[in-house]
């Protein structure tokens, strides 16, 4: 599933903060659309049950999936992972110098970069092959601890902020998800200059089928409209069966909810002392911290829950995953229980 460093090297570091900076610009357009259609999804819990596991399948992302999970009941995941695992890093101040060449757009800003982001991806996919990302506490946790390493080596500066950090982990996540579904050929503005070149990606291989596709590419030196063979597929999600719990099946399943959650609830403080977090009158990092984990216990909140079943077959019928699963209703909205799921079967490329 990861690159091989003869296909990183492939990459042209003056260009890849052109590449990096499409990659944002496109997660910011889907985080948009993301946002409209979880207000939808949210009254129907089959509808919550199959955005989650579409999410996961499609590229891999298990991170974005969280966004219809209980984590993200009482904050914005984001403002969770903020608050929870990047805190203990940030080191931003006026004070703090960072290296000459940030900022510059200079050819060492951009191979530092892609160092990083090159480093950092190599070491995500070992943390999904070690936890999945079901076990997010020990993903971040050990995720932010090693860019925080790798910042300080490759910038040779002690300077960090959140904007940063996420920005190397969502580019980590794309790519990642690029290396299951294939990529595009990507072209400049000058509609000559190929930014990021066609890939096939492990889906493809796995599942794909040959097929003539209309694609863009170089010819005679300009960017033109080919058709050329692809591998193609398709991944359908279909919620097979939801069934709401009766009375008694719901109040033996928020016991066994809260007997989960609450020992994760109670660790932030822990967590705080253990870096060595304080509350000062400009940032409250250690109430946040707290708090961040205090928020995720929403065991008095729900008032109804219902076990679903979700397939994912290919054009032609054939099953290639089913996933079982949770959700809850917490006033009119449906969450995914994050806490009771297994979504190991998702991950399709192990």
């Amino acid at each position: 599933m990861a690159e091989t460093t003869k296909d990183k090297k492939g990459f042209r570091a003056g260009v890849y903060a052109v590449i990096a900076g499409v990659v944002v610009a496109v997660a910011l357009v889907l985080i948009t659309i993301f946002a409209f259609a979880t207000r939808y999804t949210a009254f129907s819990p089959e509808k919550v049950a199959q955005a989650y596991v579409d999410t996961i399948v499609q590229t891999g992302d298990g991170y974005n999936a969280y966004k219809n999970t209980l984590v993200s009941k009482n904050a914005k995941f984001g403002d969770f992972i903020r608050n929870a695992y990047m805190k203990p890093y940030v080191n931003d101040g006026d004070d703090v110098k960072q290296a000459d060449f940030v900022g510059t757009g200079s050819q060492e800003e951009a191979e530092a970069l892609d160092k990083v982001y090159s480093t950092m991806y190599d070491y995500y996919v070992e943390l999904l092959k070690k936890y999945g990302l079901d076990d997010y506490d020990s993903v971040f946790s050990e995720y932010f601890a090693k860019l925080s390493e790798v910042r300080k080596s490759v910038y040779g500066d002690e300077y960090m902020d959140t904007e940063y950090m996420f920005g190397v982990f969502e580019s980590n996540v794309s790519t990642y998800g690029q290396s299951l579904t294939g990529t595009k050929r990507v072209f400049a503005s000058d509609n000559k200059t190929i930014i990021q070149e066609q890939t096939t990606g492990v889906y493809q291989t796995m599942f794909g089928k040959e097929q003539d596709v209309k694609t863009d590419a170089l010819v005679d030196g300009k960017k033109q409209t080919v058709t050329e063979k692809q591998l193609v597929y398709k991944f359908t999600t279909t919620v097979k069966d939801c069934t709401e719990l009766s009375g008694d099946e719901l109040e033996a399943y928020i016991a066994d909810y809260s007997a989960r959650i609450k020992p994760v609830a109670e660790s932030g403080e822990a967590k705080a002392d253990e870096f060595g977090i304080t509350d000062t009158e400009d940032a409250k990092n250690k109430s946040d911290m707290i708090n961040a984990f205090k928020n995720l216990d929403c065991s008095e909140d729900i008032s109804a829950a219902a076990k679903c079943t979700v397939e994912v077959t290919l054009d032609d019928g054939t099953v290639v995953a089913t996933q079982e699963l949770y959700v809850t209703r917490i006033g009119n909205s449906w969450y995914v229980d994050n806490t009771d799921v297994d979504t190991s079967g998702l991950y399709l490329a192990k």
